[in-house]
């Protein structure tokens, strides 16, 4: 008896086959596509080929990892961030590596024989502190030291043996930005190359911190200190916040602008400020040292004006972490510029008014009106979190003036609150 199957092939649809034939067809990247790549909620990639993609991180930073298999298992290797590794120079890498699979040899092994044996490069280590450090970094700040590695670190001691460096080649480097009068990027620099340093003391690349050995008060030009514009007269900061009252854009920059009018805290503790910050029941907002400049945590007792506004805001973003999130994204922190831009559509300049500008107000308004809040100038001062150059005292007063500090703020906002 014979027993004969039929079996029936159905032809592929159009979408099928052209599916398969981009999954086998990997466009390769282009540098633009690359420097165009913006930061979305998750990592993602952008693949060139071979193996070898970018992987896009929600702050910004840009990763090249190369895939491979070796003895029939998936390995991968970071070949640095970009823009330090240039799409060429990972181009490169990637041949490099795939030749050596060719020859049956794990690119993996081969890459710590080499570290092994030979110096380590300030860009290795700078790589190193990068990964280390990323996701703790603000995107914008993740920009700013792509950038300063970039175009003022890299091309004088990248290649360097970082072992060999001097501190004298940090002020070769540091020089160069002095001349072109970049002095405020000059600083930022220095402290960058000093966190790189100090990791590298940390794994045993450095004997010492080189960055130690130069005296920056009398090596260099200071940067100009900047005075922020502020508005003091009663009758033109009411109509100030009259006009941010009103402001049509987007609601919760609105509640932003008033918070830090009625807080005057920086404009950072604004941005990344989240509910499990916010005591209700104490009616306080204690912001952790991370965040603050001086590196010591902070109290900031709410006006039951603030709490409206907390109330308010409360409404709308109650489900995300920050109290005033993008616009974008809940999961993200308000942009850098958002506060800024709202005031500029307000028709108010540069030579006007900026955020920080609010902490200049409330701390000229704040001690020209003691004998009116009877509230003396130490807690004012510790209300705007300025350093205590007492360090040993600056360490345990974070709370200190407390009850005064709360009636100075309840006053402020009654202040500000009969300007309208």
């Amino acid at each position: 008896m014979m027993v004969v199957f039929m079996v029936t092939f159905r032809p592929l649809k159009r979408v099928t086959i052209k599916r398969i034939i981009m999954a086998i067809i990997i466009k390769p990247l282009t540098d633009t596509q690359i420097k165009n790549a913006k930061p979305k909620d998750k990592d993602y990639k952008l693949s060139d080929g071979g193996g070898m993609y970018v992987i896009v991180r929600p702050n910004g930073s840009k990763w090249w990892r190369l895939n491979y298999r070796y003895n029939s298992k998936q390995k991968t290797l970071s070949l640095g961030v970009y823009p330090d590794v240039s799409l060429a120079e990972a181009r490169e890498l990637r041949e490099e590596y795939r030749k050596l699979l060719r020859d049956g040899i794990d690119p993996s092994s081969t890459r710590q024989e080499a570290k092994e044996s030979s110096t380590t490069t300030f860009k290795e280590i700078a790589n190193q502190w990068f990964l280390l450090n990323e996701q703790r970094l603000s995107r914008s700040y993740v920009q700013s030291v792509t950038g300063y590695l970039a175009n003022h670190i890299n091309p004088y001691i990248g290649d360097r043996d970082i072992a060999t460096l001097h501190s004298s080649d940090i002020v070769a480097l540091a020089k160069i930005m002095e001349q072109k009068e970049i002095l405020e990027t000059l600083r930022r620099v220095l402290n960058l190359l000093s966190s790189i340093f100090k990791y590298a003391v940390g794994i045993g690349a450095m004997k010492h911190n080189i960055i130690a050995d130069v005296d920056r008060k009398n090596t260099f030009k200071r940067a100009p200190k900047r005075n922020y514009p502020t508005i003091i007269d009663s009758k033109l900061l009411g109509e100030l916040l009259c006009a941010i009252e009103n402001y049509h854009g987007n609601v919760v920059t609105k509640y932003a602008l008033l918070f830090i009018a009625h807080t005057f805290v920086r404009p950072a503790n604004i941005r990344f400020a989240k509910w499990s910050e916010i005591d209700l029941e104490a009616k306080i907002w204690r912001i952790p040292s991370e965040k603050m400049k001086s590196s010591r945590a902070h109290i900031v007792p709410l006006s039951s004006q603030a709490l409206e506004i907390l109330h308010n805001t409360h409404a709308i973003t109650g489900g995300s972490k920050y109290i005033f999130p993008s616009s974008m994204s809940n999961s993200r922190a308000m942009s850098e510029n958002t506060m800024l831009q709202a005031l500029r559509r307000l028709d108010y300049t540069k030579d006007e008014i900026v955020v920080h500008s609010f902490r200049g107000i409330a701390s000229t308004i704040l001690h020209e009106n003691i004998p009116a809040h009877n509230i003396h100038s130490d807690a004012i001062e510790r209300q705007l979190a300025h350093s205590d150059k007492n360090s040993v005292k600056a360490a345990y007063n974070h709370a200190e003036y407390l009850k005064e500090r709360i009636e100075l703020m309840q006053w402020y906002s009654n202040y500000l609150e009969s300007l309208l």
